[in-house]
């Protein structure tokens, strides 16, 4: 029995280095019960450190979503359309330079997809006034005759 009790011991000795608690940055939490139960919950993000090369460095971990925008593109006419300049400032230029342009317009979006604006492309060389706009990214797309031509990714300065 007192051999059991010393190997206890030795081991919770060796061990405490070895846990790590979690720590966190909370913006709230309870703890709630019923006749059913107990539960507690805390709504934050985790924080960790991190040893390694000679560097401690602290964080919160952040998580992230990676979204691919896909669309169907017509690949007969990718080459008859020039958008510049890109990054561009206020004005925002747009040229059929092989394509026919009637029956066109331009949807543009902010980065979440959401569409900004859109409006009917009259000439085939156009020029775009987004002065109005924030500086961002921005999607813009060409449809014609209601088939998208081509998308472009912008950045506004």
């Amino acid at each position: 029995m007192e051999r059991i009790s010393i190997y206890c011991i030795i081991l919770s000795v060796f061990s405490i280095p070895i846990l790590h608690a979690q720590s966190a940055v909370l913006a709230t939490g309870l703890d709630a019960s019923g006749a059913n139960g107990f539960v507690s919950y805390s709504v934050g993000q985790t924080t960790y450190l991190e040893k390694g090369t000679g560097q401690i460095l602290e964080g919160v971990q952040q998580s992230y979503e990676v979204v691919t925008l896909t669309t169907h593109e017509n690949t007969s006419e990718l080459n008859g359309i020039l958008l510049y300049p890109n990054p561009f400032r206020d004005y925002l230029y747009l040229d059929f330079t092989s394509n026919n342009f009637k029956g066109s317009e331009y949807q543009l979006f902010d980065a979440q997809g959401k569409l900004v604006k859109k409006d009917e492309i009259s000439q085939s060389k156009s020029e775009l006034n987004f002065s109005s706009l924030p500086s961002a990214m921005y999607i813009i797309r060409i449809i014609q005759n209601g088939e998208n031509i081509k998308t472009f990714k912008i950045i506004k300065k």
